[in-house]
């Protein structure tokens, strides 16, 4: 899960792309395309990562679903169980439940999120920044 947090949004990405643009001096045709050029990468890049966290959500909830199925075991233990390693099996599930569900959220919270920044770059007139 480490993974997830350190990557840097295409919009990160773009902005040192447009720092280091902004240091050039393009005539102004010339710099209306690029950052036309630029906003329609970052708005396929962000519904790329958009698809690929829903995906990775989903699969989530597929993890899950088969987590729940060997959970059910919990139906046959009984009050004098004599194999106590059945209570720790079932407590790693309901574990690994737990992180799938994180996992799950997160991808949730992060798709939110750069479907958000995609609304707005397409609602703000004049696209990114006003430009």
């Amino acid at each position: 899960m480490e993974e997830r947090t350190t990557k840097q949004t295409p919009s990160h990405l773009l902005d040192r792309v447009r720092a280091v643009l902004d240091t050039l001096e393009l005539d102004c045709k010339c710099r209306s395309k690029v950052d036309d050029a630029l906003e329609r990468f970052e708005a396929l890049e962000n519904r790329r990562q958009v698809r690929a966290l829903i995906l990775d959500a989903r699969h989530q909830a597929e993890r899950i679903a088969a987590l729940l199925e060997l959970v059910s075991e919990l139906d046959t233990v009984r009050i004098d169980e004599t194999d106590l390693g059945v209570f720790d099996e079932i407590s790693l599930l309901f574990a690994d439940i737990g992180l799938a569900a994180a996992c799950g959220a997160e991808d949730m919270m992060r798709a939110r999120s750069l479907a958000s920044a995609e609304k707005e770059t397409t609602v703000a007139p004049g696209g990114r920044n006003g430009r």
